[in-house]
């Protein structure tokens, strides 16, 4: 045989060992028409729209499948029932729902900042916009017949444009709009507010504000519990980490206590929601495409293909990575009943207006997680 030959078996023989499989080739051509400026054929059920063509970051809505069964709806429970909400399509939701006698409204989500005339957004003119935005709101939900909550921001920096929480909190007393109670979800924030309300130069009005701490405020025991008694706790949340028969433990031990005040302490229960899975103050919008400072929503898969919802809180500039699946616990209404909460909540994050009805009607997602609550950390 010549060279010629031998070399053109080798080379035949080479390129025939190359030759991708033709599953992995299937799956290269989804990859690189997914990342392309084409847009992605999405799956029934799903819409979706291309943020910057030819961009790896995309946001795809996707609609909430129910699974026909139903839990208790709001109104069913016979007790006071709170929301927390992220966008103006939920809270136009739960302004007409009757059992809804609480909403929380996110400081990162409402009252986006003005800007004055050099564009520097949260001085001076453009402070005082900002704070005039979330006042509306809250009038709009004391029209309405309910108590006005406002969710503190997870992450502040010296850095952040806007109003910081303490100088938004003084322009909202100012304003004659001060929210019913603050949902507290850091020690820093506890203790910012305690700063405030102790110092000579503060605001009076603040003393009016309950203070609720929520679920990331840890409680896990008696000692725990009275110490944030004395960082100002005035209601808690349950701890979505501890288990029912240990949620069950913690309340007696509470009720429990010879101090009136900690034996007496309020609780809320959540009973919906998508749980924060990462809290990050680097931007996944500028690393992915390219922040253009606006509130959104993004997209994360996982290794088992689940996409967890991202919200990005641009105007603050941090975000949030929800689990895949929500929490749900308002079909167990014995187990519920029986941790006796002082009130329920479902928070909202990534549902549209009609899915927020539905839930609070007491219609199940098929997709759902019940979280630690049946199994705890172990």
């Amino acid at each position: 045989m010549s060279q010629r030959d031998n070399l053109s078996k080798n080379s035949k023989r080479s390129s025939s060992a190359r030759k991708v499989p033709k599953d992995s080739r299937t799956k290269s051509d989804r990859i690189k028409s997914e990342s392309g400026p084409k847009r992605r054929r999405l799956n029934p059920g799903q819409t979706g729209e291309r943020a910057f063509a030819g961009q790896k970051d995309r946001y795809v809505k996707r609609v909430k499948v129910f699974s026909g069964e139903s839990g208790l709806s709001a109104s069913d429970w016979n007790m006071p029932v709170a929301v927390s909400v992220e966008t103006e399509e939920q809270l136009e939701a739960v302004l007409g729902e009757k059992a809804v006698s609480r909403i929380y409204i996110d400081e990162a989500c409402f009252g986006i900042p003005g800007r004055d005339a050099g564009g520097k957004p949260g001085k001076g003119k453009a402070g005082e916009q900002e704070a005039e935005a979330l006042a509306k709101i809250i009038n709009e939900i004391h029209d309405a017949g309910k108590e006005a909550g406002l969710r503190l921001r997870r992450i502040e920096r010296d850095t952040d444009p806007g109003l910081g929480s303490l100088s938004l909190l003084r322009g909202l007393i100012k304003l004659g709009a001060a929210p019913d109670m603050l949902l507290i979800r850091t020690f820093d924030e506890a203790m910012m507010v305690s700063d405030l309300e102790t110092s000579e130069t503060g605001n009076k009005g603040l003393n009016h504000i309950r203070k609720i701490f929520d679920y990331t405020c840890y409680g896990y025991n008696t000692e725990a519990v009275s110490m944030l008694r004395e960082l100002g706790a005035e209601e808690l949340t349950y701890p979505i980490e501890l288990n029912y028969r240990e949620c069950l433990s913690l309340r007696r031990a509470v009720r429990a206590l010879p101090d009136e005040e900690l034996s007496e302490m309020p609780y809320e229960i959540l009973v919906y929601g998508h749980l924060p899975m990462m809290v990050s103050a680097n931007c996944i919008r500028k690393t992915s495409a390219g922040c253009d400072h606006k509130n959104r929503f993004m997209i994360l898969r996982d290794r088992m293909q689940k996409d967890m919802p991202v919200r990005c809180y641009c105007k603050y500039c941090y975000n949030q990575i929800f689990n895949a699946e929500p929490l749900v616990l308002y079909d167990l209404p014995e187990d519920i009943r029986s941790l006796e909460p002082e009130r329920l909540r479902y928070d909202f994050s990534v549902e549209t207006g009609t899915e927020v009805r539905k839930i609070l009607s007491g219609a199940i997602p098929k997709d759902i997680t019940r979280g630690h609550f049946r199994h705890g950390v172990e």
